[in-house]
C-alpha cells in the first residue's frame, strides 16, 4: 500500500497542475494547447508510473522484506508483485485523465 500510495501521490500532483492547464487554456480559446498538454502530463505521469513498476517487478523478491521479516509473508508478497506493478500504471494514468476531464467542464 506504500508503494501504491507514493505513486498515486505524484499522479494527484500532475492531475491538479493538469486540471488547472487545461482550464485556462480552453477559457482562453486555445483547444490545440489544452489537448498538447493533456498529452504531455498523461505521458509524463505514465512514463513515472512505469519506472515504478520496473522497480517493482526487478525487485520483487527484495521488495518485500523492507514490510516484513517472515519469509512466508515476504514470499506471498513477492508473488503478489505483478498486481501491485499493473496497479500502479492504473492508478498513475487515471486521477490524471479524471481532473483532465474536470478541467474541461465534464
Amino acid at each position: 500500500m506504500t508503494i501504491s500510495g507514493w505513486v498515486f501521490m505524484i499522479s494527484v500532483g500532475f492531475n491538479a497542475a493538469a486540471s488547472v492547464k487545461v482550464s485556462n487554456k480552453l477559457g482562453a480559446g486555445h483547444p490545440k494547447s489544452a489537448a498538447f498538454s493533456v498529452i504531455v502530463v498523461t505521458a509524463c505521469s505514465f512514463t513515472i508510473s512505469v519506472i515504478c513498476e520496473i522497480l517493482v517487478l526487478a525487485l520483487r523478491r527484495i521488495i518485500s522484506y523492507a514490510f516484513t521479516g517472515g519469509e512466508v509473508v515476504a514470499e506471498a508478497v513477492s508473488d503478489l508483485c505483478p498486481f501491485l506493478a499493473l496497479s500502479l500504471v492504473l492508478n498513475g494514468i487515471q486521477p490524471v485523465l479524471s481532473d483532465v476531464a474536470g478541467g474541461c467542464g465534464w
